[in-house]
């Protein structure tokens, strides 16, 4: 009787063993069920400066995106009935790694490219340094996590967060040919009058404030005269250059000169030596 009751103890510490080691193993296997797949997409609309994150679970919805590349332009009407009209071009995304998308590599893997400066999805840390990355190409497929996108024509309906409210720029132009672009502006018109300003928060027991920022590329008369005077000085420069090439000139003329005569000289003195001495 003891001896059974020692297999049975033996044989359920056995079991639970098995059992724990399974439970173990079980999310790992195959037969466990996947889970569904999920895409955000990010989707941005210039017009008001909005942009809204969509998460969509439906792998239907979202299908229409496949194999489509970056700057490709599609319609929106795959993500429900408020979506019709839109259409969106594709300008880049991430997989569920992190790695971007990159415009150009013809593919929906990840490869490894040697990047350096000027290259998208790099930032150089140091002058002329290179490194190998790893991208994604720049072809859709399910294994994206996020997906960037651009409202290029609206539709009849409105979309909450997107098109129903208007951020307006917290900074606008600064250079002098973008101010002048902005308000259609010639140049006889005074761009100083056009620049927008940025209200400050008020403050206690203070005057409201703006801050305005310094135009750039602004031609004023004290420009013109600095202009001017830096070509001036340029001539005076070049003048001075080509007098002191002239001079030099002359130098290494004079040099050559004497050193020809003494040459000459010494050639005399050693021809009249050697004809005293076969005379003597």
């Amino acid at each position: 009787m003891a001896e059974m009751t020692s297999q049975y103890t033996v044989a359920s510490r056995r079991g639970q063993l098995y059992l724990r080691a399974l439970s173990f193993l079980l999310p790992f296997g195959r037969g466990v069920q996947q889970p569904s797949r999920k895409m955000k997409l990010n989707i941005a609309f210039p017009a008001t400066g909005c942009q809204k994150l969509i998460d969509i679970e439906d792998e239907h919805k979202y299908r229409e995106f496949y194999e489509k590349r970056i700057s490709a332009e599609v319609s929106a009407e795959c993500l429900g009935e408020e979506w019709k009209g839109y259409i969106l071009r594709i300008t880049g995304g991430n997989d569920k790694q992190g790695f971007p998308m990159k415009q150009g590599v013809l593919t929906n893997g990840r490869v490894r490219l040697l990047l350096s400066k000027g290259h998208s999805c790099y930032r150089p840390r140091r002058t002329g340094e290179r490194k190998r990355k790893s991208v994604r190409g720049c072809i859709v497929d399910s294994n994206l996590s996020v997906l960037n996108m651009v409202v290029i024509k609206k539709g009849d309906n409105e979309i909450p967060g997107l098109t129903d409210r208007t951020l307006p720029r917290r900074l606008g132009p600064k250079r002098c040919n973008k101010i002048r672009k902005l308000f259609n502006l010639n140049k006889q018109d005074d761009v100083r009058r056009y620049v927008i300003r940025r209200e400050l928060p008020d403050k206690e027991g203070k005057k409201r404030t703006a801050k305005a920022p310094k135009i750039q590329r602004l031609v004023t008369p004290v420009r013109l005269q600095r202009k001017r005077k830096s070509m001036a000085l340029k001539r005076q420069r070049s003048q001075k250059n080509k007098e002191e090439a002239a001079e030099y000139q002359k130098l290494l003329a004079k040099r050559l000169k004497e050193k020809r005569a003494e040459h000459l000289s010494r050639k005399r003195r050693a021809s009249s030596s050697r004809n005293s001495a076969s005379k003597a």
